[in-house]
């Protein structure tokens, strides 16, 4: 599994980040998490194809996760009709609205034979050939997710947003499990906060996004604290899983 990070910014984008979105690359195929930055843009300029997108998994419905996704479907819809994908969004308010503005900006009505559209919910949401694709709720809003994509023995949890503070303890189990890595948010708390979860963290290596520029001297402090490294990625950044 390769995971190149598009969008690093928090809520923000910054002079050298977009917000959140993250390309998943396995068996040739392309997913995205979250699609806060200009998601087409980015993918073609990392060389990949959008004949080859399948899947948006959405972690909730604030622009700063999802503006970017209105332009992809927008485009596959009038100019790339050959290709097909799946987005996993998470209200249907915002699924319907999607489908308002494309047709009212002029791309048409949204061809649902070929742009399929789900409301997912707890649990195991896709699955091909690649990857399985598992929602598991937090409480940053009344419908958030993180979610944990497993390719072969590999898995990566993906915690889009928690609560403010970590007031409402929404980390997932899962980080005390032997995962490959937690890509994790440090915007709505600071790194002292996240330390509790951390010591429990079971994680191979811990790589913090959608965090506010204070924060990354925390990180840094910190490196050497754990038995896993703690990375900051910049936009564009790859990792290999």
């Amino acid at each position: 599994m390769k995971i190149t990070f598009l969008g690093t910014s928090h809520g923000v984008p910054a002079k050298e980040r977009f917000c959140s979105c993250v390309m998943l690359e396995s068996g040739g195929s392309v997913y995205l998490i979250d699609a806060g930055a200009p998601a087409v843009e980015l993918m073609l300029g990392h060389g990949k194809r959008v004949e080859d997108f399948r899947a948006l998994f959405t972690t909730h419905t604030h622009m700063d996760h999802t503006v970017g996704m209105l332009h992809l479907i927008g485009l596959m819809n009038w100019h790339y009709k050959e290709c097909s994908a799946e987005f996993f969004i998470t209200e249907q308010a915002h699924v319907d609205a999607t489908k308002q503005w494309i047709y009212t900006s002029g791309a048409g009505v949204v061809d649902e034979s070929r742009l399929r559209f789900h409301i997912p919910e707890a649990g195991v949401v896709y699955e091909d050939e690649n990857i399985k694709v598992e929602y598991i709720p937090t409480k940053h809003m009344e419908t958030s997710y993180a979610i944990l994509v497993t390719e072969g023995e590999k898995r990566v949890l993906f915690g889009g947003d928690f609560s403010y503070k970590l007031k409402k303890r929404d980390i997932p189990d899962v980080i005390c499990e032997e995962i490959d890595a937690f890509v994790c948010e440090l915007a709505h708390f600071d790194l002292p906060m996240l330390a509790p979860y951390l010591e429990e963290c079971r994680a191979k290596k811990v790589i913090f996004v959608h965090a506010k520029p204070r924060h990354y001297a925390d990180v840094e402090a910190a490196k050497g604290n754990y038995l896993f490294p703690l990375l900051t990625p910049a936009d564009g950044d790859c990792i290999e899983i």
